[in-house]
């Protein structure tokens, strides 16, 4: 083997193992993410709530500023008036960033809803799995009302993933 077919082969080797690392990092992080879906949705719509809010406030004192500087001018007191424009100025830019704050959190909030959605619709889809290879197993057995308990258990583990699935479907329709 040549020279640089050797190196070839221990660069290509070095490259697939760092694409195997990152591989299972990605894995655990959407494992994570998943996982915690619900808890990202609540801590997402309470940032959307709190810059909502800071919004309303941040506009409400930007337009008393603006309101007092008009005065301020009318009166003669231009350097009163120019210090009431700073601050409108400053609220009204507030106003914006708490707003943009608020949609992002939106969106993160709609997404996290929907990982968490996703990950409940399989669970219930995998138990379901699960309870019915159960009741085949006591079937086989000769285990009637082991099978039927069972069956039932898989039959609303069924039910629950389709609501799930159509709850997720609706909320990819909003989405789009």
């Amino acid at each position: 083997m040549s020279f640089f077919g050797s190196l070839g082969k221990k660069i290509g080797g070095a490259v697939h193992s760092l694409g195997q690392k990152a591989r299972n990092v990605v894995k655990k992080g959407v494992k994570a993410a998943v996982k915690n879906a619900g808890k990202i949705a609540d801590v997402a719509g309470s940032v959307k709530k709190v810059a909502d809010t800071v919004s309303k406030v941040a506009g409400v004192v930007g337009s008393g500023a603006a309101t007092l500087a008009a005065g301020a001018a009318m009166v003669g007191l231009e350097p009163v008036a120019a210090g009431l424009a700073g601050v409108a100025a400053a609220g009204k830019g507030v106003q914006g960033l708490a707003t943009g704050v608020s949609s992002v959190a939106g969106k993160v909030e709609t997404g996290a809803r929907a990982a968490d959605t996703t990950a409940k619709t399989i669970k219930a889809g995998m138990d379901a799995k699960k309870h019915g290879e159960s009741a085949i197993d006591s079937m086989r057995k000769g285990n009637i009302m082991d099978a039927i308990s069972e069956g039932k258990e898989a039959v609303k583990d069924v039910k629950t993933a389709k609501g799930g699935a159509e709850s997720l479907r609706k909320q990819i329709q909003r989405t789009k």
